[in-house]
């Protein structure tokens, strides 16, 4: 059934959109951290999507593509400095450095990815109403 491809499809952009939103939640919650494992400030992370691979034998069952993570990039963008003597993180001026994480940058990408997601259960609520209806005629 071609339904089925479809399904995966949106299955995969679903999933994909999921994980990015994750990973832009932890960007928020980060966004103050100033001391990692690393031993300096939190960086923004960022999805990378890619087209889904296919095998061979995929593309012999009539297997569709779609969409997944093909990397998490943390910004190379500097760190902010933030004049805050009293902290214990201060620097011999008084700086602090913070994360390269933009919170207005962050609430726009997370509203980028909460529409892909609402776009992508809505053409699945279609697939399903679509293929409960294929099942109806057939039945």
């Amino acid at each position: 059934m071609a339904f089925l491809g479809s399904l995966d499809i949106v299955g995969s952009a679903l999933t994909s959109e999921r994980k990015r939103t994750e990973i832009i939640m932890q960007n928020i919650a980060n966004a103050k951290t100033t001391i990692t494992e690393s031993g300096e400030p939190y960086r923004r992370k960022q999805v990378v999507f890619k087209e889904r691979e296919m095998t061979f034998q995929d593309a012999l069952s009539n297997v569709t593509g779609g969409v997944q993570i093909s990397d998490i990039v943390e910004s190379d963008r500097d760190f902010r400095p933030v004049y805050e003597p009293n902290h214990p993180q201060a620097d011999e001026n008084g700086y602090v450095l913070y994360p390269n994480v933009d919170l207005t940058e962050e609430r726009i990408d997370l509203m980028a990815a909460s529409n892909a997601y609402e776009a992508n259960l809505s053409v699945f609520s279609i697939l399903k109403a679509t293929i409960n209806k294929t099942l109806e005629m057939n039945g």
